[in-house]
């Protein structure tokens, strides 16, 4: 007779962890050309108030972006954020997605995601860290001490 093993089981989050999300997205240079690329979406319990976004261009380096959690989650539902980061639904192709427009000196890009896609995966965030308690639990008094510390 054979011993009852539990089956191996591929690495995943730990207790407490968020597994991140990667995505095939496009890279929106005109409405009739689109260039795909990797990204990865991660969370971090220790920096609730932001989600880092990684984008994987081929033939160059990775790149982070951190983009507010609330604001990538109110573009869910309608066009949000000013300055370096605006997020926004919109019907692509008969499907629901997310435009994620970046700025950075005066260039712009523009990439579309699965908006159901980053959708389920940022609730799984709001399980975690529900929204509102993303301060609970800092120390304030380090956090203004530290600074007028004398060094």
């Amino acid at each position: 007779m054979t011993e009852n093993q539990p089956a191996p089981r591929a690495p995943g989050p730990k207790p407490n962890e968020i597994a991140p999300l990667s995505l095939r997205i496009f890279r929106i240079v005109w409405d009739s050309y689109r260039i795909p690329l990797r990204v990865e979406f991660r969370f971090d319990r220790g920096d609730p108030l932001v989600v880092s976004v990684t984008f994987h261009p081929e033939g160059g380096p990775p790149i982070t972006w951190r983009i507010g959690r609330d604001l990538l989650h109110d573009g869910l539902l309608a066009p949000t954020g000013i300055g370096d980061v605006r997020v926004w639904p919109r019907i692509s192709r008969g499907r629901p997605m997310l435009r994620l427009r970046l700025e950075r000196c005066g260039m712009r890009v523009l990439f579309e995601l699965d908006l159901h896609r980053v959708e389920d995966w940022l609730f799984e965030t709001y399980d975690l860290v529900p929204p509102g308690e993303e301060l609970t639990g800092l120390d304030w008094d380090g956090l203004v001490a530290d600074p007028l510390e004398d060094h």
